[in-house]
């Protein structure tokens, strides 16, 4: 099993995840560490799709995660294959941190 943290700096969406080989997903927490809410956008992107985060490939649209909490993504496993990845673009910088934790499959 393997973790990765990954910090939103920006505004645009931020690769999380890349799979390298065939790669299961089992938990993701995004963590809003400011005293304001925070709107995300999730983007589950086949790698043989070259348009990238779209609304084709969104999976949380307009997600609001409250000041100081955080929101889990726990009963819907997600198999991705070989460089498949996950963006996640926030509505303000420098405000969420995603943890995905994954496992070869």
């Amino acid at each position: 099993m393997a973790i990765t943290n990954t910090r939103l700096f920006n505004t645009t969406p931020e690769t999380v995840f890349t799979a390298d080989g065939q790669q299961a997903i089992t938990v993701m927490y995004l963590c809003n560490t400011t005293s304001g809410p925070v709107t995300i956008n999730m983007y589950v992107v086949d790698s043989a799709d070259s348009s990238g985060p779209s609304n084709d490939n969104t999976v949380y649209s307009n997600l609001e995660i409250t000041a100081n909490d955080t929101y889990v993504i726990s009963q819907e496993k997600l198999i991705l294959n070989d460089t498949d990845f996950i963006d996640v673009q926030a509505n303000v910088a420098d405000a969420i941190t995603v943890t995905v934790s994954s496992i070869a499959v």
